[in-house]
């Protein structure tokens, strides 16, 4: 099936690759023939949607005459220029994955990554998706992630402490309410207040972006607590003998 993405989309991850504008035309014309190798587009056109990306103005006779000379193209069955059958092959391992979708840079918007970098690979990847789903503003994504780091770690301190049988219900963990519950009366296994309250907070929030269907999370309902996960998620990674520091002190 063909990606969907618009010409000055599909530019602006063109222009990493290609440093002439011929080579950007060259670009155009293969995404246009994706569904059809007979369609084109016209050097006017071409010049049009660059301009449009904010590239300088094309000389259209100039560049007519550049797509006319060049081995690559033919005519358009209808006006312009399309792309050879063996230019498109040899161009589709370059453009094609230009297609996909980009990924989001790595930040430490919710969960600082120094903290779960080198704990467990799940664990890692959960904060770096509790991250992303932040910065792309899904936050019923995001809540519902968060949600399932405490989960984790909270089983992860059991683990950690030969004590995972406390928690199960015959072969499988108990959920989240229940664990807190457990957490929560368990003098041994210490949190602060904060990040007891923290806990339950994002408790209630993943509970509402995963289960209501008439809530969706704002980015005003997870702005407040994202001190509150740092605190609990550290202080959980702590109990689990999997805080960064642990490394130092082993």
């Amino acid at each position: 099936m063909t990606e969907s993405i618009s010409p000055g989309a599909f530019l602006e991850r063109v222009d990493a690759h290609c440093f002439k504008q011929l080579d950007r035309a060259i670009a155009l014309l293969w995404l246009v023939g994706r569904s059809n190798q007979t369609l084109g587009y016209s050097a006017r056109d071409i010049a049009r949607i660059l301009r449009e990306a904010g590239h300088p103005e094309q000389n259209v006779s100039r560049l007519d005459s550049a797509l006319s000379a060049d081995k690559r193209t033919a005519a358009a069955k209808a006006e312009g220029w399309a792309l050879r059958p063996a230019a498109r092959r040899e161009l589709d391992s370059t453009f094609a994955p230009l297609l996909g979708p980009t990924s989001l840079p790595e930040s430490d918007s919710v969960i600082p990554m120094a903290l779960v970098k080198s704990t467990r690979g799940y664990i890692e990847k959960v904060g770096e998706q509790i991250n992303k789903s932040y910065d792309g503003q899904l936050f019923d994504c995001c809540a519902v992630m968060c949600r399932r780091l405490l989960e984790t770690l909270i089983i992860e301190v059991y683990e950690k402490n030969g004590r995972d049988v406390e928690i199960r219900n015959g072969r499988h963990y108990v959920g989240l309410s229940d664990l807190i519950v457990h957490l929560e009366k368990d003098s041994s296994i210490y949190l602060s207040k904060p990040a007891m309250t923290a806990l339950k907070n994002f408790k209630n929030l993943g509970d509402l972006s995963a289960h209501n269907r008439h809530y969706n999370a704002r980015h005003g309902d997870l702005e407040p607590q994202r001190t509150g996960i740092r605190l609990v998620v550290e202080e959980l990674l702590y109990r689990a003998g999997l805080h960064p520091s642990a490394a130092t002190t082993a």
